[in-house]
């Protein structure tokens, strides 16, 4: 048998503007009156802590989150609190610890004497593993909340796909189906970034291609350049080597010298006979002229050696000036050629590159395909599976869920409303007996009814593992005294706790006009 848990005492050591402040419940309905800012809302969301911890938020958020705007008013470093409870039939006790340096739970069985922990989830099997997103659109409902948040829809949805009407929960649909969500999406990505990995590689290749191709071409256009001015050299090369220009300019300085040579001896020879048969200072003259002929002689011959000497280094100086021009022209057509050969090698292997991708991916079109590609469609398949067993466990939900709110309906209206229509986004109608009616055209009062009866049912359904006590902050603003009576009665003839937070009299006035039990709350008392 399910037993109801009991919310038995909670103690506020440290938290916003309450300090050791000891607030003691009981079953049924516990009326916990206070003025406006008097510490309701805080007990509340105190309450909300105690259960599900305190998440802080990142960034410019964190100065608006709940730890910011609960944190002590005094002794800040002193933020905790502790709750004593009932379930299953044991008595529990949970302390926490919430400054941001230190936050801790621990979660002590006061009927075992055993410890247990809350990280690995035994407070959670306690609670029945509702979530906080359950608990705050259901049986938990915050001040000013009139209609459900967004987020209840999405719960709901996958609590659907979760529930077999057996109560088994462990083939959680929703989660599955989110997994798949999350892998579908990486391997998405993954194909993404291969793809343009390949179109990077191939395009980088085109490119190097092009590039190596217009430098091919031009250096064959050097190539041809340097042929030609070797070819140039090397005629000229020629041409010097049969030059005989300079030879003749040789001939014809040796000429001159032999000329000169066979004058200077004839002359000598006439001085040498003068010599000879002149007499006196005539002897002396020739002698003489024949020394300075003789000199002369010398000297023009002096001259043209000097001459043909100078000829001859000036030929050879251009020779071998032509030569090493030449070795430089050979050597840089020899470096021009292994280049062109190297691009031409460095092209062919871009070229089979580029065929191979090409052929690649013809041959993934009509042979194969990616198997990231497969990846992605076998997780469409297996979601496509998973939606239809959704769709089937949640219109099993979704009867449960819309009968058990006509129901609550029926009873809070005395039968007026006796139908409620429920769709998969939480879109709702009632009927009477006469007509159908969406909810958007009923009276305030009524709507916030029908609201009120599908957080009551869907917290039902959901929570049917450890029912939990219901949690109400001055919910009930738009209600007459006759609704207000009527929800009242039913909450203590259906719920085994409930806690009412409100800030004015006529609840306690209605309960004790009608005669209906409660535990009056005074810890707000002025």
């Amino acid at each position: 048998m399910i037993q109801d848990m009991i919310i038995e005492e909670l103690h506020v050591k440290n938290f916003g503007k309450l300090q050791d402040t000891r607030v003691p419940f009981k079953e049924g309905l516990n009326l916990i009156y206070g003025p406006n800012e008097s510490g309701k809302t805080t007990l509340h969301t105190f309450l909300k802590c105690m259960l599900f911890g305190m998440h802080r938020a990142r960034g410019r958020a964190a100065a608006r989150d709940v730890y910011s705007r609960y944190e002590p008013w005094e002794y800040s470093h002193y933020y905790a609190g502790s709750m004593r409870f009932s379930s299953g039939g044991k008595e529990f006790c949970l302390d926490r610890n919430f400054q941001k340096d230190n936050m801790r739970a621990e979660l002590f069985c006061v009927t075992d004497g055993e410890r247990l922990s809350v990280k690995h989830g035994d407070l959670a099997v306690l609670l029945g593993n509702i979530s906080e997103i359950v608990y705050d659109n259901t049986i938990s409902v915050g001040q000013t909340k009139g209609v459900t948040d967004q987020d209840l829809a999405l719960e709901l949805r996958n609590y659907m796909a979760n529930y077999q009407g057996t109560g088994d929960s462990d083939l959680n649909l929703g989660k599955t189906s989110q997994i798949l969500k999350a892998q579908k999406k990486a391997f998405q990505s993954e194909l993404k970034l291969k793809q343009s990995q390949e179109d990077s590689k191939k395009k980088e290749t085109a490119t190097q291609f092009l590039y190596l191709r217009e430098e091919t071409q031009e250096l064959g256009k050097r190539i041809k350049v340097s042929e030609q001015q070797l070819a140039q050299l090397e005629q000229r090369e020629k041409n010097l080597a049969e030059d005989a220009g300079w030879q003749e300019v040789l001939k014809k300085q040796i000429s001159r010298r032999r000329k000169v040579s066979l004058v200077a001896a004839a002359v000598i020879v006439l001085l040498a006979a003068a010599v000879l048969f002149l007499p006196g200072l005539y002897r002396i003259g020739a002698a003489i002229v024949g020394v300075l002929a003789l000199g002369g002689c010398f000297f023009i011959h002096r001259n043209v050696q000097k001459k043909i000497a100078s000829i001859r280094d000036e030929v050879h100086k251009g020779q071998d000036a032509l030569m090493r021009q030449i070795e430089r022209v050979r050597g840089r057509l020899h470096d021009q050629q292994e280049d062109l050969r190297e691009k031409k090698l460095r092209q062919e292997v871009l070229t089979q590159k580029l065929h191979g991708y090409n052929q690649e991916a013809r041959g993934e079109a009509l042979h194969s395909k990616d198997p990231l590609v497969e990846e992605i469609e076998s997780i469409d398949l297996a979601m496509d599976v998973i939606g239809v067993i959704a769709k089937r466990l949640q219109d099993e939900i979704g009867d449960q869920i819309r009968d058990r709110t006509s129901e609550i309906l029926a009873e809070l209206t005395e039968g007026k409303y006796h139908q409620v229509v429920v769709d998969k986004d939480l879109e709702m109608g009632v009927s009477t007996q006469e007509r159908y009616i969406p909810v958007e055209q009923l009276s305030r009062g009524t709507m916030e009814q029908v609201y009120f009866a599908l957080r009551m049912a869907v917290g039902d359904v959901l929570c049917n593992q450890e029912p939990m006590p219901v949690v109400l902050d001055d919910v009930f603003a738009m209600y007459d005294e006759r609704r207000l009576m009527e929800t009242l009665q039913w909450l203590i003839s259906h719920k085994r706790q409930i806690l009412l937070f409100t800030c004015h009299k006529r609840e306690e006035e209605i309960l004790n006009a009608y005669g209906m039990p409660f535990h009056r709350v005074g810890v707000f008392d002025p």
